[in-house]
């Protein structure tokens, strides 16, 4: 397999997800692994959890940084996978995600944000670019207004704006190879 991560993908509250919300965690996932496809690196194996709207509480909504950061507190894989959280509501009306900028692999030494936190807001072309965005901040990747070198791209995924129909360029794969949550 080329360069790939693996991805744990934990949807927060599935259990009062609607039909269209869990059908949305699908589109999303295979949007986010399309715009990853063209230069990488891959998506490789998708491991799938959930955690009962009872057990999340409050954190089923996230209202703002702190929120996404004890979601990832409380609940982390034991493995080397990417731990993407997925809620179906952020209120924040100017963020429809959050992730650190070139995370750790060490899942439990983090201080702050440890992981992606990704919520279902708007289109499903949104809530895929949206997960590939946040994952390309996890991987090393600024938004484009902070390193335009990275973005010689018009449409990319890792515009502060972006919404849909965004590709990665040569130089972010590249980047985003180095990382360490990256496997050969």
């Amino acid at each position: 397999m080329a360069p790939h991560l693996d991805l744990n993908v934990i949807v927060v509250g599935e259990d009062r997800f609607t039909p269209a919300q869990a059908t949305q965690v699908n589109d999303s996932l295979t949007i986010m692994t399309g715009i990853f496809a063209a230069r990488g690196p891959a998506i490789g194996t998708i491991n799938r959890f959930r955690i009962k709207f009872a057990d999340a509480g409050t954190l089923t909504i996230i209202r703002n940084v702190g929120d996404a950061q004890a979601l990832a507190d409380r609940w982390s894989v034991p493995n080397d996978a990417l731990d993407l959280f997925v809620v179906a509501v952020m209120s924040d009306p100017k963020a429809d995600g959050w992730s650190p900028v070139d995370g750790s692999c060490n899942k439990r030494r983090t201080k702050g944000l440890r992981s992606p936190v990704v919520s279902l807001n708007g289109t499903p072309a949104n809530s895929g670019n949206t997960f590939a965005h946040e994952v390309g901040h996890f991987l090393g990747l600024p938004h484009c207004e902070k390193d335009t070198a990275l973005c010689n791209d018009p449409v990319n995924f890792m515009k502060a704006s972006s919404n849909s129909n965004t590709s990665v360029t040569q130089p972010q794969a590249d980047r985003m190879r180095g990382h360490c949550s990256i496997k050969p």
